[in-house]
C-alpha cells in the first residue's frame, strides 16, 4: 500500500480546502485528469466504503466524475482516498452568503435541476440525505451540480444507523423530521424533496426558514417541526404556484408532499405556465 506522500508527489498545486467529521479535502492538478478533488477518509469504515461505492454508482452530469479510488496510508493509519473531477463553480452557501438572491426564473431552473437529480436517484433507490448550500456549486453558466454522499442511504439495504438510535444523520435545518427523528420506515426521496425545496426557498429570501434565530441546534430541530415557513410574493409568481409548490416540498409530513421528484416536476411545469417573466425581471 502506497503513502500518501507518493500519491502526492504525482500532483501539483496540492491545497487542503476543508476538513470534516469523515474525511479531508484536498484540490489538486493530476498528470492524467487534470484539475481534481482528493478525498482522503480518516478510517476504512462501512460508511465510508458506502459513499464511494455510491459516488460510483451515481453517473450523472450533476455529480462529479469519479476518476480514482482506492487505499492508501495517511498520517500512519490505512485508510480509503478519492480522486474526483473538479467542478469550477461558486458554493451555494457563498453566493447566499454575500448577498445574492434568487430571481423566479433562477429559483424555477435550479429546482428543476434538482429535482431531475433527485429523480435520477429515485431510479436508483438511493436518498442523498444531505442536500444543503454547502453541497452544492452552481458554475457561471448556471448549470448546478450536486456534492458528496457521505450520509446517503441505498433503500432496501441494511442501514448503517442503529435503529435505536434518537437521531438520525442529518444536517439541522435541512433535513426533513422523518429523518432527523430516525424514522428508518418512512424515510424515502420525499426527505430529498424536503431538503431542496428548503434551500430554494433561502435562495429567494435569504434566509433559512428554520434556522435563522435558531439559538441551538436543538431549537432548529423543534422549528423544523413546528414551524410554517412564511409564504411571500415573489416577482412574477402571479399565482402563487411555485411558492406553493416550494410549501408542499416543506410539508412536515411525507405524506404532504409530492409522492416522487417526477410528480413534483410535473407541478413545477404547471407553475411555470403562469409565470409572468417580464415582471420577475424587474
Amino acid at each position: 500500500m502506497r503513502d500518501f506522500k507518493e500519491l502526492e508527489a504525482t500532483l501539483s498545486d496540492l491545497k487542503h480546502i476543508a476538513r470534516g467529521g469523515q474525511k479531508v479535502v484536498y484540490s489538486a492538478t493530476h498528470p492524467n485528469y487534470g484539475s481534481v478533488v482528493i478525498k482522503v477518509f480518516f478510517e476504512t469504515d462501512a460508511r465510508a466504503q458506502r459513499e464511494i461505492d455510491i459516488s460510483a454508482e451515481v453517473d450523472f452530469d450533476c455529480v462529479p466524475k469519479i476518476y480514482e479510488t482506492g487505499q492508501v496510508t495517511y498520517t500512519g493509519t490505512n485508510t480509503l482516498y478519492v480522486i474526483e473531477q473538479r467542478i469550477e463553480g461558486e458554493e451555494l452557501h457563498k453566493r447566499i452568503e454575500r448577498g445574492k438572491r434568487f430571481t423566479l426564473c433562477e429559483a424555477s431552473d435550479f429546482l428543476e435541476q434538482g429535482l431531475t437529480f433527485i429523480s435520477e436517484l429515485e431510479k436508483k433507490n438511493i436518498v442523498h440525505r444531505d442536500i444543503k448550500p454547502a453541497n452544492i456549486i452552481v458554475s457561471a453558466n448556471g448549470k448546478v451540480y450536486f456534492l458528496d454522499f457521505g450520509i446517503a442511504r441505498i433503500l432496501g439495504v441494511p442501514s448503517l444507523t442503529k435503529t435505536e438510535a434518537i437521531v438520525g444523520p442529518h444536517t439541522p435545518g435541512y433535513a426533513a423530521p422523518e429523518q432527523f427523528n430516525n424514522l428508518k420506515s418512512d424515510i424515502d426521496s420525499r426527505a430529498d424533496l424536503f431538503s431542496i425545496g428548503v434551500v430554494t426557498y433561502e435562495c429567494l429570501s435569504g434566509k433559512n426558514p428554520f434556522s435563522d434565530e435558531a439559538v441551538s441546534q436543538l431549537d432548529i430541530l423543534q422549528r423544523t417541526e413546528t414551524i410554517t415557513p412564511v409564504s411571500f410574493q415573489i416577482a412574477g409568481d402571479t399565482q402563487q404556484q411555485f411558492m406553493g409548490l416550494l410549501s408542499s416540498l416543506m410539508g412536515k409530513f411525507p405524506s404532504r408532499r409530492p409522492r416522487t421528484a417526477t410528480q413534483a416536476l410535473n407541478w413545477l411545469s404547471a407553475a411555470k405556465s403562469t409565470f409572468q417573466i417580464e415582471e420577475a425581471k424587474q
